[in-house]
């Protein structure tokens, strides 16, 4: 059976077939292995180690750093890849729009992967390419600030060549590029250079390969990757597409040319300059010296007790563990700060939304981390600002950030609005916990994250100083949500109808992508399952339900059609009644064309509203799921909040001249590498592409996406759109329910009728209805007060009696059923009983009240208890309601 292990050992055995390339005896590496790891590895002279950094200190640091911005280095970097014959192209978004399985881009290969029928392939726009590709991950977060080197985004340059030796190359000619590239542009001399061997793989093998790891003094600089095999019966064989899958780590090559004394220094100089002078801290060079070389060997999440790791660092800083929180925390703080904002400028750039689900969950985890961080250390630093700067920084190799600001701001607006509002009450729970002294297990510090906002950060501000935190947190919270994508989209629902069992058969023609405008015509009947009354043709122009559009309905040779599924490339005729139909009978099929036309233009009208949400309330605007019925239809899409009337009505104006303006609605089987490259991934709209040839649907000069429902030919076929609703189906996520045409006429008119029968109820036009509406609840107020009045005095009356009736009988405790259904009504008898009795009181609903007075020596909570009731409150008074 195939492992990590079993490969290593198979490689290693005959390294010159998987290792040895024509470089290293023309250069003069020989091949030793590391007496710590086991690992073979080459170098020009012989040493004990395999140099990573976890066997030996940094070493590449400058008594003078080097002062090379992130965008001129990336001239260089990039200038070097075109000279040697590699298409420099822009990068991805690193929100990955064409991989439903991975909500955020994660290393440059996943740029060109796409998924048919569950399997990897292909789609490449040259070869071979060069990438600066921005990826997202957040297991390392812990890490983030305190090893000088761990990044949540990070730009993954990627040296791909595809379908070597055809078209690409292979690891002679990668390799010799990597050494090129080294020693003639970072400088490394060959005699400190180290190639590492090892093996990458795909978690089920479907692919793997040898890869080779450079390192040179203590940091590694590149893992050059060899996608050449797969699993087999046989154990393994070729790939059909080998691929040259190299990602250079490039804030560790600008860090390594600069020689700072950690990562964040070399790429976030401008950035922390400002935050430093904002937060007013000065920084302690040489002991940020000291401590970055020891830096290399601290990992959070593999560290057992990180407490005692950094009071070996502070040993051996000869400082004491308080000195070195004091001097560097705040310092790693910004370091966290600053890669933060960059991440999610990326991320809410690219159209992403901190949430509470899915990958904006650890987009909110990063947010309010930052946010924690400028609290806890009382950081004067504004966000903004530091976005702003990162944009401006970035500007020559990313122009899109500065242009999308605007739209950033606001989601960041909100955000933090959030945040402050839930902060003092977080605080206040962070100081009980601290408080109870109770060590917190990696579970409950998720529960009161999960569940209150409770940061680690916060918890250490509580108990103001530094405190056992779970080292793992932050991996088990990013974790549960970092491998999947929210999905709540009708687009991706499973056929609500139980798949039936069916014999062998041919594809089902469609003849509803031949010709939309077939009203009726025949059908040869191959199958029917009287169970379910289904019936199976040979073809047939009834659309089946998918892509959130329901089914077209209609005749066949008189009997209804009631429903529509696809099961495989089969499609399945539900009617009422089966029982009539045979074997290669021929059918005469008639299309509810009325229902077709309705949905048609509730699904044009879909792709409309869309493109309207995105100018109308921002570039962040992606789909999450729809609907089109025959009745109305909705979009899910992605904001931050409910959008205003203003919003809401400006979104009907803009689609309603896109409709009146008679923009062309074409159709178009496109090559997926094409479609991607002439609009973008805009077109995944509802997932990605699940095939080499995909459907767009084009809505000119205003939207294209990859579609295989039906719509209109021109969108002033749609009619007149109304916007019936706006609701808030999830955090980060609302819907927009429209009516378009005849059904959009019929609600503005019932609306009409319901205004006018109001206006009339209240003897007032409709242009006064506010007004009079307004009159009448002023009016219900002061009645509502009276009967409130009257309420109140039952309420005292019916308590005197209850009373006198107890001290008559010389009672000390009544429990009793009272006549009266509400809370507050109870909480008042129950407050003047207690004045001289314990009481528990409930209604016929379940509702239970228990109060003691002053001199009682019972406890209200455990008389609510003992009620049967589920409840709580304090020694004098609580509620709660019978199970």
């Amino acid at each position: 059976m195939l492992s990590k292990k079993t490969l290593v050992d198979t490689f290693r055995e005959d390294y010159s077939k998987y290792y040895q390339v024509p470089l290293f005896d023309e250069q003069g590496f020989s091949r030793y292995a590391c007496k710590i790891c086991g690992k073979g590895f080459w170098s020009v002279s012989a040493r004990d180690t395999c140099g990573d950094s976890s066997h030996e200190q940094y070493a590449f640091f400058r008594e003078q750093p080097r002062a090379e911005t992130y965008a001129s280095f990336w001239k260089k970097f990039a200038g070097f890849w075109k000279k040697n014959g590699h298409a420099v192209i822009p990068r991805y978004p690193v929100v990955s729009r064409w991989r439903d399985d991975l909500p955020f881009t994660i290393a440059s290969i996943v740029d060109f992967q796409r998924l048919e029928q569950g399997k990897v392939v292909f789609e490449y726009p040259a070869n071979p390419l060069m990438v600066p590709q921005m990826c997202l991950r957040f297991p390392d977060i812990a890490n983030i600030g305190i090893t000088g080197r761990h990044f949540s985004c990070f730009m993954m340059a990627g040296q791909h060549a595809f379908n070597a030796p055809q078209d690409g190359y292979w690891k002679e000619e990668c390799l010799q590029y990597n050494f090129d590239f080294l020693t003639g542009v970072l400088g490394v001399s060959k005699e400190d250079l180290i190639y590492g061997e090892d093996v990458w793989n795909m978690p089920d093998f479907s692919a793997f390969g040898p890869s080779m790891e450079s390192f040179a003094h203590g940091s590694e600089l590149v893992n050059s990757v060899f996608m050449q095999f797969r699993a087999s019966k046989a154990g393994f064989e070729e790939l059909d597409t080998k691929v040259i899958d190299v990602g250079w780590g490039f804030e560790r090559l600008l860090w390594y040319y600069n020689g700072t004394p950690t990562a964040y220094d070399a790429v976030f100089a401008k950035p922390l300059s400002f935050m430093r002078r904002q937060a007013g801290l000065s920084l302690d060079q040489e002991l940020l010296d000291r401590y970055a070389k020891l830096s290399a060997s601290l990992d959070v999440e593999s560290t057992v007790d990180l407490k005692q790791e950094k009071q070996k660092i502070a040993s051996a800083l000869s400082i004491s563990l308080n000195e070195l929180e004091h001097s560097i925390a705040p310092q790693q703080a910004l370091y966290a700060v600053a890669d933060h904002s960059r991440a999610l400028l990326f991320a809410l750039t690219d159209g992403a939304l901190p949430s509470n689900s899915a990958g904006g969950y650890n987009l909110r985890v990063l947010l309010r981390r930052a946010l924690a961080f400028i609290h806890q250390y009382h950081l004067n630093v504004d966000l903004e600002q530091v976005m702003q700067l990162h944009a401006d920084d970035l500007h020559p190799v990313f122009p899109e950030l500065r242009e999308n600001l605007d739209d950033v701001f606001a989601v960041l607006g909100v955000e933090k609005r959030k945040y402050e509002a839930s902060f003092q009450k977080a605080s206040g729970m962070a100081r009980q916990v601290v408080a109870s002294g109770k060590p917190l297990s990696t579970k409950e510090m998720v529960t009161l994250y999960e569940s209150h906002g409770i940061t680690p950060e916060l918890l250490e501000k509580a108990a103001g100083k530094s405190i056992q935190i779970p080292s793992e947190f932050y991996k088990q919270l990013t974790e549960k949500h970092v491998m999947g994508k929210d999905h709540s989209d009708e687009d991706s629902e499973k056929d609500p109808k139980t798949k039936i069992v069916l014999p062998p058969l041919p594809p089902t023609q469609l003849l509803y992508y031949l010709d939309a405008t077939l009203k009726q015509t025949h059908a040869k009947v191959l199958h029917v399952d009287f169970l379910f009354n289904a019936v199976v043709l040979d073809r047939t122009l009834f659309y089946p339900e998918g892509g959130g559009q329901a089914a077209d309905h209609g005749f066949m040779e008189g009997v209804d059609v009631v429903d529509v599924q696809k099961q495989g490339s089969v499609v399945i005729h539900y009617v009422s009644n089966a029982s009539d139909f045979t074997l290669n009978q021929d059918v005469l099929l008639q299309l509810d064309v009325p229902r077709r036309e309705s949905i048609s233009r509730h699904h044009t009208a879909t792709h409309i509203m869309i493109a309207t949400a995105r100018k109308v309330l921002g570039g962040h605007v992606w789909q999450h799921g729809s609907k089109k019925e025959e009745a109305e239809a909705h979009v899910d899409v992605t904001h931050f909040e409910r959008p205003s009337l203003e919003k809401v009505q400006e979104m009907e104006r803009v689609a309603n001249e896109v409709i009146m303006q008679a923009r062309a609605v074409t159709v178009q089987e496109m090559d997926r590498g094409r479609a991607e490259q002439e609009h973008g991934f805009r077109l995944y709209q509802g997932g990605g592409a699940i095939g080499k040839t995909i459907r767009v649907v084009t809505i000119q000069d205003w939207d294209a996406e990859a579609c295989g429902g039906i719509h209109r030919t021109a969108t002033n076929q749609v009619g007149f759109l109304k916007i019936t609703g706006v609701d808030q189906v999830q955090d980060g996520v609302i819907r927009l329910r429209y009516r378009a045409g005849p059904k959009a006429l019929e609600f503005v008119q019932h609306q009409e009728k319901v205004l006018d029968e109001a206006a009339s109820v209240l003897s007032v036009s409709a242009d006064q209805l506010p007004s009079g509406v307004n009159r009448l609840f002023e009016e219900w107020k002061e009645a509502q007060k009276k009967v409130e009045k009257s309420q109140d005095l039952l309420a005292a009356s019916f308590a005197r009696k209850v009373l006198d009736e107890a001290l008559a009988k010389k009672q000390v405790q009544v429990n009793k059923e009272v006549p009266f259904d509400d809370m507050k009504t109870l909480e008042l008898l129950a407050t003047e009983l207690a004045k001289k009795i314990d009481c528990v009181l409930w209604t016929k609903t379940g509702l239970v009240v228990a109060a003691t007075h002053d001199s009682s020596k019972q406890d209200a909570t455990a008389l609510l208890n003992a009620a049967g009731a589920k409840g709580g409150g304090s020694t004098r008074f609580a509620r709660g309601k019978k199970a």
